[in-house]
């Protein structure tokens, strides 16, 4: 009787081990599969493309290029850097419709920022922005008012009329010149010629 039973113990631990090992592995017939790995297939992939690329000729991928050492320069055009800062300028003036008068030596400051000047004129006075316009131009735009009289004696009256004027600077190699206009004129009302004395 143990005979009986010891073949069929061996029979169901043989049974059972065949068991687990289809049921944890499955069924493999002839040599064990790799688990699948998408990241080291692309990186395979894009070897063989690039492989393939290189045997047809292709030009090779352009290398990173290392930026040169580049100095320092102060932004602007060459006329700006002759103005920039404080310098003591001679003023010529030139009349058109109005009465312009040119000072004796006068300092004024130029500080360029972006598109933009500030202008200081020396001694205190007030700074003035200017928008840049084009090349070595900028501008300036505010609203004024003249006093229109009109009648005579007793019968005269004042009135305040607004009007917008402009102030347009041109650099120049040897300084700047200021050109005013009123209202809608196309032709400058004063003609200031800035040059550097010092």
């Amino acid at each position: 009787m143990k005979k009986k039973l010891v073949i069929p113990i061996i029979l169901i631990t043989l049974f059972l081990t065949l068991a687990c090992s289809i049921g944890l592995e499955g069924i493999s017939i002839g040599d064990a599969q790799e688990p699948s790995n998408p990241i080291k297939e692309m990186f395979e992939q894009e070897t063989l493309t690039a492989i393939d690329n290189e045997q047809a000729g292709s030009a090779p991928a352009d290398a990173t290029t290392v930026p040169e050492y580049q100095s320092v320069i102060s932004p602007g055009s060459d006329m700006e850097r002759v103005v920039a800062g404080s310098h003591e300028y001679s003023v010529n003036a030139t009349n058109f419709e109005c009465t312009c008068q040119a000072t004796a030596n006068m300092t004024v400051d130029f500080n360029f920022t972006g598109d933009q000047v500030e202008i200081t004129n020396g001694g205190g006075g007030s700074t003035m922005v200017y928008d840049k316009i084009g090349e070595n131009k900028y501008q300036r735009s505010f609203m004024s008012y003249y006093i229109l009289t009109s009648g005579e004696g007793d019968q005269v009256t004042e009135t305040k009329v607004d009007e917008e004027q402009q102030v347009l600077i041109s650099l120049t190699g040897t300084g700047y010149v200021m050109e005013s206009y009123k209202g809608s004129s196309s032709s400058p009302c004063c003609y200031y010629t800035f040059t550097i004395a010092k």
